[in-house]
């Protein structure tokens, strides 16, 4: 196999791998807003009508659901 044909076949293989990476990303990014919705919605119902003084409390609720979901939060 000469060079050519090697460059050919790498930028080849390279273009299907990126062809595949907008789909795979839009999939993670539905799963991962999906999981913030979930812990906000858990957050504001753990804590409900916050003060200032309390925000932290809905904060920490939160943060501690996004960790269960072993997502960054």
């Amino acid at each position: 196999m000469g060079i050519l044909s090697k460059s050919v076949l790498a930028a080849l293989a390279g273009l299907f791998v990126v062809s595949f990476a907008p789909v795979a990303s839009a999939q993670v990014d539905a799963a991962r807003n999906a999981i913030i919705h979930k812990c906000i919605v858990a957050a504001q119902k753990e804590w409900p009508n916050v003060t200032p003084d309390q925000e932290r409390m809905r904060t920490d609720a939160y943060l501690a659901c996004m960790q269960k979901e072993g997502q960054r939060p």
